[in-house]
């Protein structure tokens, strides 16, 4: 039996696996299981992640010696270089979804996406451009220059966000750009043709691709991926901008045609990113178990 201590596998990943799995609850630490191996999405030690971090913790302690397998999910690159050293000596695996993190105990494995299609393709959108994020205030430096710059440039276009973190201040600035907030979420995408794949940059850097945006994909809007997410072009081919000009060159000539280049990126990362699959994720995983 696999533990699984993580608020972002799914039910997906459970039913593929083929192996018996349980999601490990906020009482479970005090009557501990025998489990077989476990999966830790860990969390960075940060202001509002305290519980969850001690409880990462005191669960890899009391299971690190008894040497089932256990594979460590870094996805904030928040595993210290001591804390990784420890756990090498023990039957530990490290995985990390940064292409060029210069971490070398961690094997490469990108968050990746349940279903490769489009799973609401309607084609009856409010809007030209849409833009999602949880923490927005972290990504307001892409926002301004994608989302901002083009809703002011190009006012004829129907512009939207949504976000569970924004200032009175950025909403009434964002606002008096043009730009409408809307509060639902990650299902803005449904009422979008295009969003822009912009993210920090260190993800940059490193080779990070944000799930959100394949997410976007599935319902049916296209992402415009910048320049400087060099790592891959290759997946958005003929879909990369440099400024706002070819921004809008793509939302204003390829609206009907949107659906066919979503199921050609879907086509390629089946055939050619193939990292970026469900089934990829759960051979990899699965292999730490069974090997």
């Amino acid at each position: 039996m696999i533990g699984i201590l993580s608020n972002r596998l799914d039910e997906a990943f459970v039913e593929n696996i083929n192996l018996k799995c349980i999601f490990i609850s906020e009482f479970d630490i005090e009557n501990l299981l025998d489990f077989d191996g476990l999966f830790i999405d860990w969390v960075p030690k940060v202001s509002g992640n305290e519980v969850a971090w001690i409880k990462q913790v005191t669960l890899l302690q009391s299971y690190i010696k008894s040497d089932i397998p256990i594979v460590i999910f870094d996805r904030s690159l928040s595993l210290t270089k001591r804390e990784v050293d420890w756990c090498k000596k023990f039957n530990v695996y490290f995985f990390e979804p940064y292409l060029n993190s210069g971490r070398g105990d961690f094997i490469y494995l990108p968050e990746w996406i349940n279903d490769c299609g489009i799973l609401i393709g309607n084609e009856d959108r409010h809007y030209d451009v849409v833009y999602f994020n949880n923490r927005l205030e972290w990504q307001l430096k892409g926002f301004e220059k994608w989302i901002q710059k083009y809703a002011e440039i190009f006012n004829n276009k129907k512009v939207a966000y949504a976000t569970m973190d924004i200032s009175d201040f950025n909403k009434n600035k964002f606002l008096n750009s043009g730009i409408l907030f809307r509060d639902i979420l990650g299902l803005i995408y449904n009422e979008g043709n295009f969003t822009v794949a912009f993210d920090t940059t260190k993800a940059y850097k490193t080779g990070y691709f944000d799930p959100r945006y394949l997410f976007a994909m599935n319902l049916g809007c296209m992402p415009l991926l910048p320049v400087e997410h060099k790592y891959f072009h290759g997946m958005f081919d003929g879909l990369v901008i440099s400024d706002m000009k070819e921004m809008d060159y793509y939302v204003s000539s390829f609206k009907y045609i949107k659906n066919v280049l979503i199921e050609e990126i879907f086509d390629r990362i089946k055939n050619e990113w193939n990292e970026f699959t469900l089934q990829h994720a759960v051979d990899v995983i699965k292999n730490c178990y069974v090997s």
